[in-house]
């Protein structure tokens, strides 16, 4: 199981490491910038006074926010307000429609059927490879801010980013494991990445409508994104109930696509 782990992160590396590449650059870019924005933080807060909070809300930033502006609080306006989210999404699906429905698309999947291994053994090999490339993709996202904020000589709360690991990961997990169950389930990748990310964007859309209206505010709790506050960085507190829903999310679609993928016929 451990070599077809090792055979699996190394046929997805390229795509995994230009991503981490994208990420890396634009947290670069953002503390490089934090000195000079931070001489503007008054002129921020005036221009954020004239929204409305709700539309605020739902760009991930506030005005409470550059009140005591930290690098932090930028990386939680901007890079984890929304873009981390959505690079994390993509790559998951990316993964887990390659992992078994592209392989049952390109026909590789009746050699590897042939062998000695079983399905369960087959399926949990490519999560756990996929789930160690998410995981090397979320370190270089979020960790990777204390050694840039360390070379720019400027401040930072290293607990926070740990915080922010911790429950980034935990998002990209959930998203990959429902991801990798339709690609037990489809035959086809494309129908994996339609119906993923049309999942994707209806919670993301159910979150705007839940923060611009407040009648509505019922949405957010069937959105990944609402459980994956960008308060994580700003305020260093993690929403338990956040941590509930994506640990149960894994196991839940994790196992059954499991027991779809060991029961599904399959011709090889």
């Amino acid at each position: 199981m451990i070599r077809l782990i090792w055979e699996t992160i190394k046929e997805r590396k390229w795509p995994v490491l230009i991503y981490c590449a994208a990420s890396l650059l634009m947290l670069l870019m953002y503390v490089a910038l934090y000195p000079s924005l931070q001489g503007q933080t008054q002129q921020l807060i005036e221009v954020l006074k004239t929204m409305p909070e709700s539309l605020m809300k739902a760009l991930g930033s506030s005005a409470s926010q550059l009140k005591d502006f930290t690098l932090e609080s930028l990386l939680a306006s901007k890079q984890f307000g929304f873009v981390y989210q959505l690079l994390a999404a993509i790559l998951a699906i990316s993964i887990a429609g390659n992992d078994l429905s592209g392989e049952i698309e390109g026909g590789t999947i009746e050699f590897l059927l042939s062998q000695p291994v079983s399905r369960l053994k087959l399926y949990f090999s490519r999560f756990f490879s996929g789930a160690i490339l998410l995981t090397i993709f979320t370190a270089v996202s979020t960790l990777a801010t204390i050694p840039l904020a360390a070379a720019f000589k400027v401040d930072y709360m290293t607990s926070s980013y740990w915080r922010l690991f911790f429950v980034a990961l935990l998002f990209g997990l959930a998203v990959y494991s429902i991801a990798l169950f339709l690609s037990a389930s489809f035959s086809a990748k494309g129908r994996v990445y339609g119906v993923a990310a049309g999942m994707i964007t209806l919670m993301y859309v159910a979150f705007l409508v839940a923060a611009l209206k407040e009648s509505l505010d019922g949405l957010k709790y069937i959105s990944f994104f609402h459980y994956f506050s960008s308060d994580v960085i700003a305020s260093g507190t993690i929403d338990k109930l956040g941590v509930v829903v994506f640990v149960l999310t894994i196991v839940i679609f994790t196992g059954v696509g499991a027991l779809v993928f060991n029961r599904r016929d399959i011709a090889s």
